[in-house]
């Protein structure tokens, strides 16, 4: 188990390295960039251009900058870039060992175009409210599917089955838009019951957030979480309606391929109970393929659901993204494009664990 767990991250490391190239060189590819912000006035002479962006360091041949970017190489006294660190270690090394704190090898994830502050600080912001908003909805969202498609794969062509199933593929057909905006107009225009959007009603609470919000939170917690708790009803049934139908679906076709197969008509046979046959032989080998999804949720939680948050006005990495695409803001979607690389690698690191845990033919 251990040889099959480093043989799989050392297979992370490698596609994270290419996920960086390839990374950098799509936004290399990509229109505009940090002049542009300038592109409208006249006032903006060439010199000025020039200078601007040698201060970034882009002036640089491509392999240099990237090599910037990653943090594995360094400009010294001199103004030439090295790979050796102050200490004699080579740059890419931690920073307690090359003595360089610069660079995404480093934590250091650049500034960003649009208003000069910290890429990291402004992703560790927008972090919680996906963090909450996408936890949520995945805890319900897969529970909801094991519980259905478990039930249903049981009780193939029922009554309950066939509602189920009518049910899922008319959600599964709605685009998220759609649902979002349908979801609105019914519970928050026509009913009054939710809020539209946002995270905390502005009349009453401070931004989510900010200092005087967490102020605020310890003076009366009970009131400061139920507010929460309305603004998070939309977003969340809109994720989980949308994620949930197909899961569901999943699992259930994976339940009734489990009991025909041999090793559950056996135990059937032998006249277990229904109960322990359903659980200790069928399950294990229906949620074996499911592991896949549960892998592939984990990425969720950092990108969230882009869609989503931007019809809710939900402060989140995936609303960021869609400010930043639009702003061309290049150093802040670099580093979320290569966090959701990293978290797409670690969810695939955790789905190919649970498989090995499932089925102990996979280590081999």
């Amino acid at each position: 188990m251990i040889k099959f767990a480093l043989r799989r991250i050392a297979l992370g490391v490698m596609i994270m390295v290419g996920s960086s190239v390839l990374i950098y060189a799509l936004i290399l590819a990509a229109p505009g960039g940090p002049e542009q912000k300038f592109a409208e006035n006249p006032k903006y002479t060439a010199e000025q251009k020039a200078g601007y962006l040698k201060s970034l360091g882009l002036d640089k041949p491509v392999p240099v900058q990237y090599c910037r970017w990653l943090g594995a190489c360094r400009r010294d006294k001199d103004g030439l870039d090295a790979l050796i660190g102050p200490t004699g270690l080579p740059v890419f090394l931690p920073t307690p060992l090359s003595g360089i704190n610069t660079g995404i090898l480093h934590g250091e994830l650049g500034y960003s175009y649009a208003n000069g502050e910290g890429v990291g600080d402004s992703i560790a912001q927008a972090a919680l409210p996906t963090l909450i908003l996408a936890g949520l909805s995945i805890v319900i969202w897969l529970t909801l599917a094991v519980i259905l498609g478990v039930w249903t794969g049981l009780k193939s062509g029922s009554k309950f089955d066939n509602t189920v199933t009518t049910f899922t593929y008319v959600t599964s057909t709605f685009p998220t838009f759609i649902l979002g905006f349908m979801l609105i107009w019914i519970f928050a225009v026509t009913l009054g019951w939710t809020p539209v959007s946002g995270m905390t009603d502005a009349r009453q609470f401070p931004a989510f957030g900010s200092e005087l919000y967490w102020q605020y939170f310890g003076l009366d917690p009970a009131a400061a979480l139920i507010d929460l708790a309305r603004h998070l009803i939309l977003p969340v049934s809109t994720l989980v309606l949308i994620s949930v139908a197909g899961d569901s679906r999943y699992v259930r076709a994976s339940v009734i391929d489990s009991m025909s197969m041999e090793h559950v008509r056996t135990a059937r046979a032998k006249g277990l109970p229904y109960r322990r046959v359903i659980i200790r032989h069928a399950l294990r080998t229906a949620l074996v393929p499911f592991a896949t999804n549960l892998g592939l949720a984990f990425p969720f939680l950092f990108g969230g659901a882009l869609i989503t948050e931007t019809i809710f006005s939900w402060p989140g990495v995936g609303r960021l993204t869609l400010l930043a695409t639009n702003g061309l803001d290049y150093p802040m979607l670099m580093a979320i494009l290569l966090i959701a690389s990293l978290m797409v690698v670690i969810g695939n690191l955790i789905s190919d664990l649970l498989y090995a845990i499932l089925d102990p033919r996979v280590r081999l």
